[in-house]
């Protein structure tokens, strides 16, 4: 094979200098060739990318923000069911076609992808979504005891966007609200949500939540316009504080769970739980919630004291023990649903009041400026039997604290808390 000879051009040392030059040259225009191959690939994956988001999702959100997520990526596909990926609401019976979603995942390596984002759009009133309240919903996924068990949820809770009128934000969610004055169809509202679907050990940083925020209101407005709801979104506020899932000490609880440490420094503490995790109050959210729960050194203090007669043949103290208050407004006070473990669900509707025995939860109903809420209480067995003296005195602080905040009136409770 014959080597590439390079002329001289004065001396030994110059002719080696010009030597190395065009042989450097010459492996940059190898390298920028191969720069540029990589650079022209990735814009081609990205273009095809983009048009296969903005086909999916019937271009409710703009592609490139959700290529962003996670660090962004170049490479993204649709799920591979066409039944629960792709939907169109071009037709004149839109509203008729929902809920929906549209499901993004990231490619990665040759024959691999992982899950990136998902859209949700759905109506209110609706035939397929609810609000369930359920006493075996065990917010932090444990059914045997672990050390310092109810240290963390599961998941955060929901926080207001700004003052609430906007939707609501999770850790890996947002849910905007679109209200539709019009009233379509008799349909009151419409509600698109977005999921950051991260692997388990990668946390929806700050910023990523606020991209998620604003995908999730540029999708209400779309599909308002494109189903014809009239509405009238508030921008997005200037901060969403980072959502939580810890709890802290119930005696200094603020916002939803301000209520609550009122409550057991007038009337005492006694088996009531001793953790609480709050959320904001927004004075226009849709729903607001405030778990409590029992440290396992009070959990253990509390076992100690019960009689033979309160813990019966087959109490043990082996899950956390926990409780619930959340709240539920305007059009979503007609969709709350208790749902026990194995039954069917039991609408709570706004006017009544009462307890589900199957999903261990006591409702109250009020009108809070000028429209239908829902309260609830949610304790679950066997800790509902330890605290049963306490629950409507409970309860009561509860609902009168939201009326307070909320401007309610002609509040209707419960009339037994013995069952």
């Amino acid at each position: 094979m014959e080597f590439l000879r390079i002329p001289g051009r004065g001396g030994r040392l110059s002719d080696r200098l010009n030597r190395l030059v065009v042989i450097t040259a010459v492996l940059g225009i190898g390298a920028g060739g191969w720069g540029l191959w990589l650079e022209t690939e990735e814009h081609l994956d990205r273009a095809a990318s983009r048009e296969k988001i903005t086909k999916a999702c019937d271009g409710l959100v703009d592609p490139d923000p959700v290529l962003g997520l996670d660090g962004g990526t170049d490479r993204a596909r649709p799920g591979s069911d066409e039944d629960d990926v792709m939907f169109d609401l071009d037709d004149s019976d839109a509203l008729g076609t929902l809920p929906q979603k549209c499901v993004i995942y990231r490619v990665g390596k040759p024959g691999t992808s992982y899950n990136h984002f998902q859209l949700s759009v759905w109506q209110t009133p609706s035939d397929e979504y609810a609000q369930i309240v359920d006493g075996w919903d065990d917010p932090f996924e444990r059914w045997t005891r672990e050390a310092d068990s109810t240290r963390e949820a599961a998941e955060s809770a929901a926080y207001p966007l700004g003052d609430g009128r906007l939707g609501l934000y999770y850790d890996n969610a947002v849910a905007v609200k679109a209200v539709c004055a019009n009233e379509p169809d008799h349909v009151t509202s419409l509600n698109a949500m977005t999921i950051a679907h991260y692997s388990e050990d990668t946390e929806v940083t700050d910023a990523d939540r606020r991209t998620l925020a604003a995908l999730a209101r540029t999708a209400a407005e779309r599909l308002a316009a494109k189903t014809g709801c009239t509405t009238e979104l508030p921008a997005l506020p200037a901060e969403l504080p980072t959502p939580s899932k810890r709890l802290t000490a119930a005696a200094s609880a603020k916002g939803t769970c301000a209520w609550y440490a009122t409550h057991i420094e007038d009337q005492g503490r006694g088996r009531l739980p001793d953790r609480a995790l709050a959320t904001p109050a927004g004075a226009h959210a849709p729903e607001e919630s405030c778990l409590l729960a029992v440290d396992d050194e009070e959990v253990d203090r509390i076992w100690s004291d019960l009689s033979d007669k309160e813990i019966g043949d087959r109490d043990t103290p082996g899950t956390p023990w926990w409780l619930r208050t959340e709240s539920f407004f305007g059009d979503e006070a007609g969709e709350v649903e208790a749902e026990g473990l194995g039954t069917d669900q039991t609408p709570l509707a706004p006017g009544t009041a009462g307890f589900d025995d199957t999903a261990n939860v006591w409702w109250a109903s009020a009108t809070c400026a000028g429209e239908p809420a829902i309260h609830t209480l949610t304790v679950p067995y066997p800790y509902d039997k330890y605290i049963r003296p306490r629950l409507r005195a409970l309860f009561k602080a509860y609902v009168d604290d939201v009326a307070a905040r909320r401007g309610c009136t002609g509040v209707k409770f419960p009339s037994d808390f013995t069952s």
